[in-house]
């Protein structure tokens, strides 16, 4: 929107998918050498920067500096750590803007905007739903879109519709916790991934719900902060998940 709105040749970059320095180098060189028609500079996008390899952010690094006279170049990403600091420094290459969904302020809105977006979606797919129910699960997976999404896509396409009976199929309940009690790994990991859980919900409810069955519960809480933090940098954070529920396991 902002390049349209500049009226600028834009390139968007998926980085959750295109995060390899070969991909960078061939599509960056290709857009950035060659001058726009107009004589505005061209606007580059990386889209979930915080998905690429560290050594493909160094090269992007060199490519900033190599084509800030013909370049901007614009990263998103949610988890802040994973860019270098080469990328982030105050003063150097880029400024930083930070977009926190969880402040009051933009809570209410942010969520009405939400619930729209979704029943847009659902009507535009001719898939029959409840508007309330849709605010209820907003409510229940907020600020996590991608959450909220993939319970809406995964219900669909099992029941054909949308009605209240989603917000328990996307409830974390007693039986993830009998299943971590049970030492179940397969089935745990299973569930997870059957309901579309974000890992962020997973720790919270461990923390809060599954710690205090356990036996050994400083144990339980540290490794659970660990793998949280880990998760947060990790290229693959199903991998941190499922060693966190080993160690989980331990403290039953």
């Amino acid at each position: 929107a902002l390049a349209n709105d500049l009226g600028c040749e834009f390139l968007l970059i998926n980085a959750s998918d295109e995060n390899g320095v070969n991909t960078i180098r061939d599509k960056v060189v290709g857009f950035a050498t060659s001058m726009s028609f107009d004589e505005k500079p061209k606007i580059i996008i990386f889209d979930e920067a915080d998905r690429m390899s560290p050594d493909a952010q160094m090269t992007l690094r060199g490519y900033i500096d190599k084509f800030q006279d013909n370049c901007r170049f614009i990263l998103t990403c949610n988890f802040i750590a994973k860019i270098i600091p080469a990328l982030k420094e105050e003063g150097g290459r880029t400024m930083m803007f930070e977009f926190d969904m969880r402040k009051p302020e933009y809570t209410k809105e942010l969520k009405e905007q939400i619930v729209k977006r979704m029943c847009g979606i659902l009507k535009f797919e001719g898939i029959e739903y409840d508007t309330e129910t849709v605010k209820a699960l907003v409510e229940q997976h907020y600020p996590s879109i991608r959450s909220i999404t993939t319970v809406l896509q995964k219900y669909s396409m099992m029941h054909g519709k949308i009605d209240s009976n989603i917000l328990e199929y996307a409830n974390i309940g007693d039986e993830f916790t009998k299943l971590i009690l049970a030492k179940k790994w397969t089935e745990s990991r299973k569930y997870i991934a059957e309901k579309g859980l974000s890992y962020t919900d997973v720790y919270s409810f461990m923390m809060n719900y599954v710690v205090p069955e356990l036996k050994n519960k400083g144990d339980a809480i540290i490794n659970i902060a660990d793998y949280e933090f880990k998760s947060n940098l990790s290229s693959d954070p199903s991998i941190q998940m499922a060693a966190c529920l080993i160690e989980l396991f331990a403290c039953v």
